[in-house]
């Protein structure tokens, strides 16, 4: 009874749940429930043997007669077919249960199984009746359905039903002489209503009547006509959509993809030779660079000698000397690339002294303020200005460079400039009757210092005008009005060029720039080639080190070869220039860049094997060159200054140079910025030297002045900020530091 109860409970609740009947289904329940009644009163009034003895379940429950007397409730019926149910039961058709039952036919489950019905499912299936679809339907056999539904054959249900002979229920059966139900049915639940058939009674004279489908009304769209088969599913409308869309895609990726496959064959049909790749381009002549002996007035940048010391012309103590200065004597340094020799102007004398030998920094800076400049003792001169060969080591000075302009005109047919004081002295250039030219030094002398466009020498005084009448010409008519001198020999062999390093112009930034540059550049031979690399130091590709070399300057250039060979000016290889990028191509594609530096050579970062080297310009390959560098650039002075100012010296360790191995010892960088030195930035070091890329290491625990090799070069340590076991490397660029990273590399003592 505990069973039944539940099963009570059960039946309760699925009617409950199971979606509300229409309004028809109302009606003809209620017809079928009157036709029940007339028919149980007939019965009544029979004798009461006649009869059938009810067919009693194992549970004690007494369903009602199947041969014709009608179940009085909606959770039963009765038919030619059985109605299935997920409880047991028995009849000529088994009951559909999830139960096992018993009968002439095996039970139907969810299971697979055999019978003569197939099995339920929620998938399209085949068998004497259609297998049952969350859409409902009808056909010679009702489609079976979770919405309730009759055709010829009752629809099946989730609620017990009988059939010929009265199978079991969940819920309780009516006793046949009482005609009611534990479950009355009513006309608001969706719980199937089996037919009822009323023998010799029927509405249609086939001895049946038969209820037709329940078709929830939000689903009467898709329910079809009585006795016919249901046509397949119509795709929604987002579905149809979403089809043409992707029909659409499709298509528009096989076009995308022919169009694609027609463009490679035009590329594999048309392959440019380096010949057509450069008639393609917009090749221009450029303007002819000024032959630059005019010098570039810099910031000065102080050293004090902290003894007796001499300047020599060249960067050894046996070099010749031109100069020397006492203790105490100023000078100012022009380049520090090395760190073992610093290249020096005070007053006249322009050359070479050991760096150990001066004081720098903010000690020199300190002094001097101290001490007043204009107090200090200047170097002596040793030899000539123009014999000495390190005078135009740079072409940069701290001394004015522009003077005003002093007038003279040629007064001959010709008029002869010579190198040196005297008819003897040797013919750099002449000058035509009336040809300008302008008085530099020695005005009031018989020998007069002149310059006409780029030839400077001495001419006779006699042989000049000048005066106010002069000037008021020259006013008058304009400067360019008057011719120039002829040249015959060069500025770089003529010795009275730099007989003073003044000019009526301004030195050429360009070339400035362009010297500069190189030697920048230059100090970097020997650095690794390291492929997408940027670092001057510790590597870079081909393009990476030309737009490393140009970023110190603060010129912007695009990162790779190609795009660099469409920047700037573009012109013939032939009219190259120092500074200048060079561009190598093959089978018309750019392959390599390379910054020429002169003499028909250029710096390039060649391959990982060989890193970056001076070698001699590709011609077979070269296509052509961009000009970036323009006199325009005045604004760059300042890196020229800078990097004029700045050292980079590498030392690359010998063989025997490694001695004690201290460890594997932790690397970084740092820089003289705030950002890295905070209120010591621009300083010294802790040790009081001028911090030198490619020398300078900082570090705890070692004394000041210890060499180290780490990674094949030699290092000082001459700073401090780090422990033991952590080796800060000293860069001029902040953004060299920060992408220095963090490495690790063994360290050596150096022999």
């Amino acid at each position: 009874m505990k069973l039944k109860n539940v099963c009570r409970v059960l039946a309760i609740t699925l009617s409950i749940t199971v979606a509300c009947p229409s309004a028809a289904l109302g009606a003809e329940r209620k017809e079928n429930i009157q036709t029940a009644a007339e028919s149980r009163e007939r019965k009544e009034k029979e004798p009461e043997s006649e009869a059938a003895p009810p067919s009693q379940s194992s549970e004690g429950a007494v369903p009602g007669e199947g041969d014709g007397n009608p179940i009085e409730s909606e959770t039963i019926g009765t038919g030619d077919h059985p109605i299935e149910s997920e409880t047991p039961g028995t009849g000529d058709d088994p009951v559909e249960s999830e139960m096992p039952g018993t009968g002439d036919h095996p039970v139907e489950s969810e299971t697979p199984g055999t019978g003569d019905h197939p099995i339920e499912s929620e998938t399209p299936g085949t068998g004497d009746h259609p297998a049952e679809s969350e859409t409902p339907g009808t056909g010679d056999h009702p489609v079976e359905s979770e919405t309730p539904g009759t055709g010829s054959n009752p629809g099946e249900s989730e609620t017990p039903g009988t059939g010929g002979n009265p199978g079991e229920s969940e819920t309780a059966g009516t006793e046949s002489d009482s005609g009611e139900s534990e479950t009355p049915g009513t006309s608001g639940t969706e719980t199937e209503l089996p037919p009822v058939v009323v023998p010799g009674e029927t509405e249609t004279g086939s001895g049946e009547t038969e209820l037709p489908s329940v078709v929830d009304p939000a689903d009467e769209s898709q329910s079809s006509e009585p006795g016919t088969e249901e046509p397949a599913e119509k795709p929604s409308e987002s579905e149809t959509k979403d089809s043409d869309d992707h029909k659409k895609d499709k298509d528009k990726k096989d076009k995308d993809q022919k169009n694609k496959d027609k463009k490679d064959e035009d590329v594999q049909d048309v392959t440019l030779t380096n010949a057509q790749l450069i008639a393609a381009q917009k090749l221009v002549i450029p303007p002819a660079i000024e032959e630059s002996f005019r010098f570039i007035t810099v910031d000065k940048v102080y050293a004090v000698a902290r003894t007796g010391l001499k300047i020599y012309e060249e960067k050894s103590t046996d070099a010749a000397a031109v100069g020397e200065m006492e203790e105490g004597a100023l000078c100012y340094v022009l380049n520090s690339e090395d760190s073992s020799w610093y290249y020096i102007e005070s007053g006249v004398v322009r050359g070479f002294v050991k760096a150990d030998e001066l004081m720098t920094g903010e000690d020199a800076v300190s002094y001097v303020e101290e001490k007043k400049e204009a107090n200090l003792a200047l170097a002596s001169v040793l030899m000539d200005p123009m014999e000495n060969q390190a005078f135009t080591y740079t072409k940069t000075t701290v001394r004015g460079t522009v003077v005003g302009k002093s007038y003279a005109l040629a007064k001959g047919d010709t008029v002869n400039i010579r190198e040196s004081k005297g008819e003897d002295g040797r013919i750099v250039g002449t000058m035509e009757n009336g040809v300008l030219c302008y008085v530099l030094a020695d005005g009031d002398e018989d020998w007069v210092y002149v310059e006409s466009g780029d030839v400077r020498g001495f001419v006779k005084a006699e042989y000049l005008r000048r005066g106010e009448d002069v000037d008021a010409e020259i006013s008058s008519n304009g400067e360019n009005s008057y011719g120039k001198a002829e040249q015959l020999i060069s500025t770089k062999e003529n010795r009275a060029c730099y007989y003073t390093i003044t000019s009526v112009k301004k030195g050429s930034v360009s070339e400035a720039i362009r010297s500069s540059m190189v030697e920048y550049a230059e100090q970097f031979i020997g650095n690794p080639y390291v492929w997408g690399g940027t670092s001057l130091t510790n590597g870079a590709d081909c393009s990476g080190f030309v737009q490393s070399i140009y970023a110190a300057y603060g010129y912007s250039i695009p990162r790779v070869a190609e795009a660099q060979s469409q920047y700037g000016m573009q012109i013939p290889v032939s009219e190259v220039a120092p500074g200048d990028l060079v561009f190598y191509a093959k089978n018309g594609s750019i392959y390599h860049v390379a910054m020429y530096v002169g003499d028909g050579k250029v710096i390039e970062a060649a391959n990982s094997s060989l890193g970056i080297i001076c070698s001699d310009l590709n011609s077979a390959n070269a296509v052509w060159a961009t000009r970036i560098i323009s006199d325009t650039d005045s604004d760059k002075i300042e890196q020229v200054n800078e990097n004029a100012a700045k050292g980079v010296a590498y030392t690359k360790a010998k063989a025997g140079d490694s001695g004690e191995y201290l460890g594997r010892f932790k690397l970084t960088a740092y820089c003289s910025c705030p950002i890295c030195c905070g209120q010591w930035s621009g300083g010294p070091t802790a040790s009081g030297t001028i911090p030198v890329e490619g020398r300078t290491v900082a570090i705890a625990g070692i004394p000041f002045g210890t060499r180290l090799v780490i990674g094949g070069l030699v290092y000082t340590v001459e700073d401090r900020g780090t422990p033991y076991g952590h080796v800060d490397l000293y860069m001029n660029s902040h953004t060299d530091a920060q992408n220095f990273g963090v490495q690790y590399a063994d360290v050596y003592l150096a022999n």
